[in-house]
């Protein structure tokens, strides 16, 4: 699996998880709201809303009825107690009941403390519902403080001369243990009197006012009951604090649901951002630690540093001390064989480059002797022709003539040779060629060499197919091969080598160079054809530049052929020139 596929899987996988991870974020949100407005709901309306769904919640075991925990705890938030009563009024299972609230209930009697005829300390609200084959009687109670102290100061409570509210001590002393007030409106609305009052209660209550603050106690954070006088227009007024006891001052307080829906909201994007910051980090220690590793390598080989990044133990960060990869590289396996492959590649062109400029240094300053010892020779028999006071014979001069007309063929030689290997390296392509028949070309060219008088006589042998090759190739650059490849093989082995001369036509061609001479080792034939190789050195063949086998393999080469060469130390060497396909 290639690298871009893996990672486009891995990332599209992340995002898969992230975006599931985010919906059961939303969803677990959603739901925690749902339970908090059911809350909220009932510790609003806990007679409406919690009686059905204590009942629902209910369930019928051997020693009775068991509630939720959690309803039962909020009837205590709301100071309410509970009963459960059977079907001739006795009851079962009661919680958090005072002790003034009956155990037993006749059937009149309940019905007249549920309407409100007959005085009782609570507002009662009954619950009934079938289940399970059972029916259900549920009693609930609430604190009466409104309803009470209301009754008490509406019957008992008195204006005095000098503008004050006068009530009953019981009165007075309820209304301070529970943070209540009384207020006296008159028929307009205005404050005749108030005791325990508040600042944040108004003075002055417009209808409005009035039924807002009725309606909406959790909003203004007084419970609110008020009685009116027929007789004298006067609206009696009580307050009493929220169950959670906290007035609110003159601002509103922000409402209890708006509350849950901020705490929900931010709560989800905290959490969703600390998933994609988590996801980040993640991400940056997965796959940006091994890029930021490659980084740091590629700038260590552009400075010339063709190792792999490693600890104070000397271990590469991608690997560990087995020299496995560590998890998260393993994802950039490819990239990191490629980054090493690159290093080794360089670091042995670098090793190459030394050799050859090494090798450069020296094959100029052989070709620098080259080029000087004939040069000197020219110099020195043309210093003695132009002497003055020797009278040289007409032999002599031929002599002296024939001996600088052959340094400067040598010099012209090594200039050609030269100039070739650069002008075969910028990929110059050989002139169109002639059609010939390289069966007898090869046989001429091959007399013609072994005409040299360096070489011996009867050393070259020519082994032809019997039969026309016809082919097309450029006859002066294959001369100039075969010359090279002469020479290679007469001069620079013993003077007992023969070489043969083998000229195979098939499929392709083939020209086949083989000697009985001394061979070369591994080294000379890794080098045989770099340009600033010289396998022997100038005193021992003159004649030699040090680039003939370069230039023939360059010549071969641009002729659309290939050259190879096998050889070892005392079994001679076979030099092939072979063209897969040919004219």
């Amino acid at each position: 699996m290639t690298i871009r596929r893996q990672l486009t899987m891995r990332f599209v996988l992340q995002l898969a998880i992230a975006g599931l991870v985010v919906l059961l974020i939303a969803s677990m949100t959603v739901i925690w709201v749902i339970k908090r407005f059911a809350d909220i709901s009932i510790s609003h309306d806990f007679a409406s809303v919690g009686l059905a769904r204590l009942v629902e919640s209910s369930e019928l075991g051997k020693d009775g009825i068991r509630f939720d925990p959690h309803l039962l705890e909020q009837v205590k938030k709301n100071g309410g107690w509970l009963q459960s009563l059977d079907e001739n009024g006795q009851v079962e299972n009661s919680y958090n009941t005072p002790k003034d609230v009956p155990l037993r209930y006749n059937p009149g009697e309940l019905i007249a403390f549920w309407r409100g005829a007959k005085p009782f300390p609570y507002h009662l609200y009954l619950w009934i519902q079938d289940k399970g084959g059972k029916r259900y009687t549920l009693l609930y109670g609430a604190p009466n403080y409104t309803g009470l102290l209301l009754n008490a100061a509406a019957r008992s409570g008195k204006l005095s001369s000098d503008g004050k509210l006068l009530l009953p001590d019981e009165a007075t002393e309820k209304l301070n243990r529970i943070e209540g007030f009384v207020q006296l409106l008159d028929s307009a609305g205005n404050e005749l009197a108030s005791y325990n009052k508040p600042k944040s209660i108004p003075a002055t209550y417009s209808l409005q006012e009035l039924a807002l603050r009725t309606m909406y106690n959790s909003v203004y954070g007084f419970r609110l009951d008020s009685a009116f006088e027929d007789e004298t227009g006067r609206t009696w007024i009580i307050g009493v604090p929220n169950a959670k006891g906290s007035t609110r001052g003159d601002a509103l307080l922000i409402p209890a649901e708006v509350k849950v829906v901020l705490i929900a909201v931010i709560t989800m994007f905290s959490a969703i951002l600390a998933l994609f910051l988590l996801l980040s980090l993640w991400n940056a220690h997965r796959f940006g630690m091994p890029m930021l590793h490659m980084l740091t390598w590629l700038d260590a080989l552009g400075k010339g540093v063709y190792k792999e990044p490693a600890d104070h133990r000397g271990v590469p960060h991608s690997r560990t001390r087995s020299g496995k990869w560590r998890r998260r590289y393993r994802v950039f396996a490819d990239v990191m064989f490629s980054i090493d492959k690159l290093s080794g590649t360089l670091q042995r062109d670098q090793a190459m480059r030394r050799q050859t400029d090494s090798l450069r240094e020296e094959w100029i300053a052989g070709i620098t002797h080259d080029l000087k010892t004939p040069l000197s020779s020219i110099k020195g028999y043309a210093h003695l022709l132009a002497e003055p006071k020797y009278e040289w014979s007409s032999e002599e001069v031929r002599e002296f003539s024939s001996h600088m007309l052959d340094k400067s063929a040598h010099m012209d030689m090594l200039i050609s040779d030269l100039a070739m290997t650069y002008r075969l390296r910028t990929g110059v392509r050989p002139p169109e060629a002639e059609e010939v028949d390289l069966n007898s070309w090869l046989q001429e060219a091959l007399k013609q060499a072994a005409a040299n008088p360096d070489y011996g006589m009867g050393r070259i042998t020519f082994h032809a197919p019997g039969r026309a090759v016809i082919v097309k190739l450029y006859t002066p650059w294959l001369e100039r091969v075969v010359n090279n490849l002469t020479a290679n093989s007469l001069l620079h082995n013993p003077p007992d080598t023969l070489l043969d001369v083998t000229l195979l036509a098939d499929e392709g061609l083939t020209i086949q160079f083989a000697d009985n001479g001394a061979g070369m080792d591994e080294d000379t034939l890794n080098k045989l054809f770099e340009r600033y190789y010289r396998g022997t050195d100038t005193s021992a063949t003159p004649n030699g530049t040090g680039l003939g086998m370069a230039v023939s393999k360059g010549l071969i080469e641009a002729m659309g052929g290939r050259i190879t060469v096998e050889t070892a130390l005392g079994k001679g060497t076979v030099i092939r020139l072979i063209w897969d396909h040919i004219e």
